[in-house]
């Protein structure tokens, strides 16, 4: 009987919840920002609104949480920044121009909101779950916002500093993006639907070919940009030329690579259709300072001839040709014939025709002219014929200049040509070029007898052979 009384006794004895002192603060707090929100209510004759009031309050609470959180914000940043300015002052001045410091101190007002609202509408459960929700929301937008905005300070960190081969890092930084992106999706849906965000990923194995069509340049792109960077076959700044395209590489990207044209249009290209099709890139001759010229110049067969004693006395008091002619004659009347690869040899013309001394010269002109290259000491200035053809014979020279760049190059082509088109002459030689209606005037004006010196721009080596 005794246990049975004291046992009623003791459930007799009220429960008493313990809280914390700070929980005991927090609720002091909240109850009296709820009865200031129903005394502004009384006033105004809205008292028995619960909606109105409920809203009302959750709006203190914001502004609250908000105002807490930019005091603390402004501090965290300025702290922040102090850091900065003493601990690393490049890599600080790349987070200011991201605006790091700030983007990333918009969660704490954020944060303190979610604190606040556990106790303030802990009785309003439905209220405070999806503000909650959202908040969490927020607090994913900027968490991914700041660390896309990190990415872009690391890459161009890195592409400054340890990128020495200017690697198309754009397309990583691109993919890293992406995926932030998306898992920042994925992460809002599941706080939506209050689902975990890993069951959501195995549901979506059931659109896998869908988000590969979706994402197929993207895939591709992203395999081909490591096949590039591995292979080390495009930069930035690179000359390229592909399909239509031909000037210089200005983006690499996940999806594309733009290429400046020298017309100054810009020519768009999936990167996976360079390695699908292949393209010609200029890089290599722009790092050795050289450009080959391999132009052709049509000489008229019929003014090819042998070399007689005269011929070559006249060709003797041009430059270069003097010690050439007395040594090739020395070689003659020796019966000796020189290995082709001998600089004196066969190789760089000879005494028998026109032609073949020109052919020397040309060389000599190379030789000693100073914008023409020798790379590494190697000579790979030549002149040479090629197969005869309708239009006469190809006299193809082959060499290359001792710039790359583009208007030095043209200019010193240029010359060149010139040059070899005054020469023709003075070895008898002519050009060939199809008949004109200049031509049949010509004709007709010295069939009477008429002097061929009063007419300009007559093939000279025709007239004054013998």
């Amino acid at each position: 009987m005794l246990a049975k009384e004291v046992a009623s006794a003791v459930e007799r004895i009220p429960t008493v919840e313990l809280s914390t002192p700070a929980e005991e603060s927090t609720y002091a707090i909240a109850r009296l920002i709820m009865k200031l929100v129903d005394m502004i209510l009384s006033w105004v004759g809205l008292g028995h609104d619960k909606t109105l009031s409920l809203v009302i309050y959750a709006a203190l609470v914001f502004a609250i949480s908000f105002g807490i959180g930019i005091v603390v914000q402004c501090i965290v940043v300025a702290a922040a920044r102090y850091v900065g300015k003493h601990w690393h002052a490049e890599l600080y001045g790349r987070m200011n121009e991201e605006h790091i410091f700030t983007k990333s101190a918009r969660i704490i007002p954020a944060i303190i909101f979610l604190i606040l609202i556990q106790f303030t509408l802990s009785e309003k459960a439905s209220l405070a779950s999806w503000m909650t929700r959202f908040t969490w929301i927020y607090i994913g937008f900027v968490v991914t916002d700041s660390l896309c905005h990190v990415a872009n300070v690391i890459w161009m960190h890195v592409n400054s500093r340890a990128n020495k081969r200017h690697l198309p890092l754009n397309g990583i930084l691109q993919l890293v993006k992406g995926l932030l992106w998306i898992i920042c999706v994925i992460v809002t849906i599941g706080i939506l639907v209050n689902k975990s965000p890993t069951s959501l990923l195995a549901g979506l194995g059931a659109f896998a070919a869908v988000l590969m069509l979706v994402f197929k340049d993207s895939i591709l792109g992203v395999v081909a940009g490591v096949q590039l960077s591995e292979n080390d076959s495009l930069h930035e700044g690179d000359w390229i030329a592909v399909g239509d395209a031909n000037g210089t590489v200005i983006e690499v990207s996940l999806t594309a690579v733009k290429v400046l044209n020298w017309d100054k249009t810009v020519s768009t290209l999936p990167p996976y259709s360079l390695i699908s099709s292949g393209f010609r890139n200029y890089r290599n001759m722009s790092q050795s300072n050289t450009r080959r010229i391999q132009r052709s110049y049509m000489v008229d067969a019929d003014s090819v001839v042998e070399c007689d004693d005269e011929m070559l006395e006249e060709f003797s008091k041009l430059p270069y040709m003097k010690d050439w002619i007395a040594k090739k004659i020395e070689q003659r009347n020796q019966g000796k014939v020189q290995d082709a690869a001998n600089p004196e040899g066969l190789v760089d013309g000879s005494i028998d025709t026109n032609l073949g001394v020109f052919r020397a010269y040309l060389k000599m002109y190379l030789d000693a002219n100073p914008n023409f290259s020798k790379a590494g000491g190697i000579d790979f200035c030549f002149v040479t014929t090629l197969p005869q053809t309708s239009s006469g014979i190809p006299l193809q020279i082959y060499c290359f200049t001792s710039t790359s760049a583009w208007i030095t190059y043209e200019a010193i082509m240029s010359a060149l040509f010139e040059h070899m088109a005054v020469m023709l002459h003075k070895f008898r030689l002519c050009t060939f070029e199809n008949a004109s209606g200049r031509d049949t005037i010509i004709e007709g004006y010295l069939s009477p007898g008429k002097d061929p010196d009063t007419v300009f721009g007559l093939p000279e080596p025709f007239l004054n052979r013998k």
